[in-house]
């Protein structure tokens, strides 16, 4: 499993030392987790020295290594920060609803909006999303792992839900494979959030709007092969989160 060595990231087992001070272990993992992000986000991971990210974190490289002994520890440290327990919780709850043409609505409206995000995300996205295009520059290793949750339960669900809008008339047979329907879908909103993620937007999407975040998936609901008067029938998704308390 990669580990940290040489001050770098790497497949070399390390023997840390004991840190000479003993302090606050969720402090200190929530310092070191929001130090390393913007580091990764500014200048990324190849570019990353394990002795920059303690000096920012104001540890010891032994206490980096006691809290996140390997690459892969770390990151999944960064993508949990990403993702509360709310989020999660909702995502928990959607993937329990019986497949169906509202369920996938839904999911997709839901799945846009979180990509998207709004206001009160404040500099959260702009990090986020320049560590996923940092990631994809190099070796993908930290997309694959924030992707993760996503491939897990997401992807399966909106292509059961495809089946099911099929089987009830609402959709059309459609050619684009089932299993990366939801992964075009991210694409889709994910493109639009890296655009929009210079102070100075690439393209003018005139603000990330709860507008915005609807058309775009309208635009990815009928790419599935919803038909339109499904769609208008059933897209009420403020109220339906508004009922399972995930608006």
């Amino acid at each position: 499993m990669p580990r940290f060595a040489n001050g770098h990231f790497s497949e070399t087992v390390i023997c840390p030392m004991q840190p000479s001070v003993k302090l606050s272990g969720d402090e200190r993992r929530a310092a070191i987790i929001q130090s390393v992000r913007h580091l990764f986000a500014n200048q990324g991971f190849k570019g990353t020295r394990t002795r920059e990210v303690a000096e920012a974190a104001g540890v010891s490289e032994a206490l980096l290594y006691r809290h996140f002994p390997t690459k892969d520890a770390l990151f999944a440290a960064i993508q949990e920060s990403f993702c509360d327990d709310r989020t999660r919780a909702r995502f928990a709850r959607m993937n329990d609803l019986e497949p169906s043409t509202k369920t996938l609505i839904l999911h997709v409206h839901f799945l846009v909006a979180q990509i998207l995000g709004g206001p009160g995300d404040g500099a959260e996205r702009p990090i986020q999303n320049r560590m996923i295009l940092r990631s994809l520059a190099e070796d993908g290793a930290f997309a694959q792992v924030l992707l993760q949750p996503f491939a897990s339960m997401v992807v399966p669900k909106i292509a059961e839900c495809c089946r099911a809008a099929v089987a009830a008339g609402d959709a059309v047979e459609n050619p684009v494979n089932e299993n990366i329907g939801g992964w075009l879908i991210y694409s889709l909103a994910a493109a639009v959030s890296f655009l929009s993620t210079p102070s100075m937007p690439v393209v003018a999407f005139d603000g990330l709007t709860p507008s915005l975040n609807r058309q775009i998936a309208w635009f990815a609901l009928r790419g599935l092969g919803l038909h339109e008067e499904a769609i208008r029938r059933d897209y009420n998704c403020a109220e339906v989160l508004a009922g399972l308390e995930l608006s």
